[in-house]
């Protein structure tokens, strides 16, 4: 150990005893790094904590991890020399490391990708032409020793400064006479090395007597400048030699500059990673684009087996080591893309959204799971396997802060194109790590810690147990469609299913047995399934109008059946009737009432408007006065068609809402629906609502089996049954129509039954903008609606309130669920009998057992 004086070590001391009242600071120097790990945890000097934070090591700290925090089940450790960071659970012994122990030994990382393996984080930035970059912290910062380390009161807080932050070019002068050269410079240098390393940098010109700049690389600039400013040549002098030789003005030297912290915590058996982007700095020339976090963290190697977690719809899970490198890495934003973003070049096409901002990876019998806890609107989830550019299998967040809009100016025949920026995110980023061991280290452990953080964190409450599964139906009520008027065209509304149509069909189900109804009503209001503005609720007369609609809210209460009146309140479908794009959707820059296409399936280009997308910040409002008309209905039920399925930012010249914001705005309002109306019913099912939320339709059933990964898993349902009812598409509209299938899906996820139908014949939507609906009629899928219900609610009767406790793959297209109360199913989707643990199970069978039945 270092000896300090008496008085340093009897702080020292005292230091030791108050270590949570005191800060520690560490000022980067060179010789830090050759103090030995042995002495990192005694030598660690404290001083009180004040109102500007304690730094660490000041007193100068060994090299080596030294212990910076810790809690009952878990230590923080952190190496001051490289910022490393381990994270000791002290349950099982193992250790996290944000970077591989073994990466010197890895043979496949060269250049960036071999400075990545050292690295906590990366940046994408632009420059002014709209290029993208990429600079990680231990090339820009740590190499450079450009970082301070503070002691916080849970762990450590780093800030990193990327790039060059040393003066430029503009303290060297373009041009200088010889006698200021003299005068200023040359004389002053008594080492001839350095006057001889000044002269070479520039071209003496004998007839003018001036001194002209040569080019010179960024290595020699630093160098250059520390010797001028050891002579008292500054900046300022390099101007005024600049002005008066008539060299032009001379900009400071543009270059790519970032000041970025981190911060590393513990809250009780968890590992905490905070970066405070209002604290980021970037600059004008080069804006930040996104930042990944920790994609080092936990990576597992080239031996090692296991898997990666990612939230693809369903969830998928990517096997370690599994050599798909010929295909592309996983990158799929949360909740989808941002609609308010136009596409890229190449469009990724994801078949599936993730609704819950999560990933994980499971090592054998150890894994870790990390849950996006802000931030998370703006994130994306990136994992990749070993044999690309490392040996490492690795899976991470990356967050999207400033996205670049290119702007195109014209001027008669001349076009250029200008890249532009938002306001950087303002926000937090948080991610929460925890660490599971043996049986819990799988995803269904995953799954279970996420299910246990919403219920205490986000309030998420059981089911109430009730006699029979639900059967979900989606009534489409009216439609608008084109019709003329003396040969003048106009938009009219047409009833596929009025109310009295609906009780009908409701009354069909119930003599055939389906007792336990959810409705989902869509096109009820405001001209039809597209409506208009819903600032104010105008009952379709079509469908019998006002007193029609009481009578079958009457009936609905009388039978029991959950009523959800359908409503859109993010997508707008016409313009008019208290809605103008420009003034109300949501906008990009220069972009504005933003809309969204179809997609022609034949031709795979865009087709016809869709529909326009609504300003966050007109929501609450909109809200609002849609409950002022529809609360008096007494209807106790509203289903949202789109507040649980999109989010989108909003960019303007006067107010940014980012895509965080906009997702509380989004969470806020469903929120207050809950408690104005009762219970709502969503599209989607996005993590931002589910608190407020008792019924979800299309949930994702499926993940988009994108080719990097090898299995599909019911994570959705594991986290949410016996919480939340849910269902996936209808499955008279499912592209999957076979009766087997479908049902072998619903059992093994625990799903509810759902079906769209429309009471009229098909040909009512022939020739309409909804053709797609045109299989929809009732009376091709009621037979087998009822048979569907039937067999599954035998099945599923008394397991809605239960817990799903393990999901397992028994064999190839074979799985296990089974219940908290014992029960099991087995389902089987091959086309030939499987047998399993000495029981054969039909082909497209499935089996029910356990101490439940």
């Amino acid at each position: 150990m270092r000896r300090k004086t008496v008085g340093w070590l009897l702080m020292s001391l005292v230091g030791a005893i108050i270590i949570g009242y005191l800060g520690i600071r560490m000022m980067n120097n060179g010789d830090d790094t050759k103090r030995t790990a042995a002495n990192a945890t005694n030598n660690v000097a404290s001083t009180e904590k004040s109102a500007e934070p304690a730094r660490f090591g000041d007193s100068g700290i060994s090299g080596g991890p030294s212990l910076v925090a810790e809690t009952q089940a878990l230590q923080l450790y952190m190496d001051p020399a490289t910022t490393e960071i381990s994270v000791k659970d002290k349950r099982s012994g193992h250790t996290w490391y944000s970077n591989p122990l073994d990466r010197e030994s890895d043979k496949k990382a060269e250049g960036i990708n071999r400075d990545n393996l050292s690295s906590q984080f990366s940046i994408a930035y632009n420059n002014d032409k709209g290029q993208n970059f990429y600079v990680n912290n231990f090339a820009e910062a740590i190499k450079r020793k450009q970082f301070e380390i503070f002691k916080t009161e849970k762990g450590v807080k780093v800030v990193y400064q990327l790039g060059n932050f040393q003066k430029g070019m503009e303290a060297i002068p373009l041009i200088i006479s010889k006698q200021r050269m003299d005068e200023m410079i040359l004389n002053k240098i008594p080492d001839e090395g350095k006057k001889f390393e000044i002269e070479k940098r520039f071209k003496f010109d004998e007839a003018k007597q001036v001194y002209t700049r040569k080019e010179m690389p960024e290595y020699v600039v630093k160098d250059v400048v520390a010797i001028l400013d050891s002579v008292g040549y500054t900046a300022e002098e390099a101007a005024k030699d600049n002005a008066q030789n008539q060299a032009g003005g001379q900009k400071s030297t543009a270059a790519a500059r970032f000041t970025v912290p981190i911060e590393y915590y513990l809250d009780d058996a968890n590992f905490m990673v905070q970066v405070p982007v209002r604290e980021m700095k970037d600059t004008k020339e080069f804006p930040i684009d996104s930042i990944q976090v920790l994609e080092m963290f936990g990576a597992a190697g080239a031996n090692q087996n296991g898997y990666m977690f990612v939230p693809d719809g369903s969830g998928a899970l990517i096997h370690l080591n599994n050599g798909k490198t010929s295909v592309p890495p996983y990158d799929m934003p949360m909740y989808g893309k941002d609609p308010t973003l136009r596409e890229k070049d190449v469009v990724k096409e994801f078949k599936q959204t993730s609704r819950m901002p999560v990933f994980g990876m499971n090592q054998g019998d150890q894994a870790f799971f990390c849950i996006i806890e802000e931030g998370d609107a703006i994130a994306s989830v990136n994992a990749d396997v070993s044999g690309r550019v490392n040996t490492y299998n690795r899976v991470s967040a990356k967050f999207l802060l400033k996205p670049m809009e290119s702007f195109t100016y014209r001027a008669g025949s001349v076009k250029k194109d200008s890249p532009m920026f938002p306001v950087l995110y303002q926000g937090d980023i948080k991610l929460r790590y925890a660490f599971l061991t043996k049986e819990s280290a799988s995803y269904v452990g995953m799954a279970k810690y996420y299910q246990d953080y919403l219920v205490k964190s986000k309030k998420l409450t059981k089911l109430e147990a009730a006699a029979e599964t639900p059967f979900v139906l989606d009534l489409v009520g009216s439609i608008s469609v084109r019709d003329t008027f003396l040969g003048i065209p106009y938009q009219s509304v047409k009833s596929l299913t009025s109310f009295e149509q609906a009780k009908s069909a409701l009354a069909m189900l119930k003599q055939r047995g389906v007792s336990q109804i959810k409705l989902r009503y869509s096109g009820w209001f405001n001209r039809g399934m597209n409506h208009d503005y819903p600032d104010d609720v105008d009952i379709d007369s079509a469908l019998g109008g006002a007193s029609g609609l009481q009578d079958l809210i009457r009936y609905a209460h009388e039978q029991k059946i959950d009523l959800f009146p359908d409503v859109s309140f993010l997508r707008m479908y016409t313009t008019g009737h208290g809605f103008k794009p420009k003034r109300d959707g949501a906008s990009f820059l220069f972009r504005e009432g933003i809309a969204q296409y179809k997609t022609d399936l034949v031709m795979g280009s865009r087709g016809d408007l869709d529909y326009y997308l609504l300003s966050p910040k007109k929501l609450p409002d909109l809200v609002g006065n849609f409950l002022k008309d529809y609360e008096p209905l007494q209807v106790g039920g509203l289903s949202l068609r789109d507040l649980g399925d999109v989010i989108s930012s909003d960019v303007t010249s006067g107010r940014t809402i980012d895509r965080q914001q906009s997702a509380a705005i989004i969470a806020d309002s469903v929120k207050l629906i809950q408690e104005r109306v009762g219970h709502t019913m969503v599209s989607g099912g996005n993590a931002n609502v589910l608190p407020y939320v008792k019924s979800i339709v299309d949930a994702p059933m499926k993940s988009s089996m994108l080719n990097i990964a090898d299995e599909e898993i019911p994570f959705y349902s594991l986290v949410l049954h016996g919480f939340i009812d849910y269902a996936g598409t209808p499955i008279n509209m499912s592209p999957d129509q076979s009766y087997k299938s479908n049902v072998l899906k619903t059992l093994e996820t625990g799903s509810n039954v759902y079906y769209q139908w429309f009471y009229e014949k098909p040909s009512a939507v022939r020739n309409t903008m909804f053709n797609d609906l045109y299989s929809a009629s009732y009376t091709n899928w009621l037979d087998e609606a009822v048979q569907y219900y039937r067999e599954t609610n035998e099945v599923m009767r008394g397991l809605r309130t239960q817990a799903i406790v393990n999901h397992e793959k028994l064999a190839d297209h074979v799985y296990r669920t089974t219940y908290e109360n014992g029960t099991s199913i087995t389902v089987n989707y091959n086309q030939t009998d499987v047998l399993v643990n000495g029981t054969t199970i039909a082909a497209e069978g499935y089996l029910v057992g356990g101490a439940g039945r």
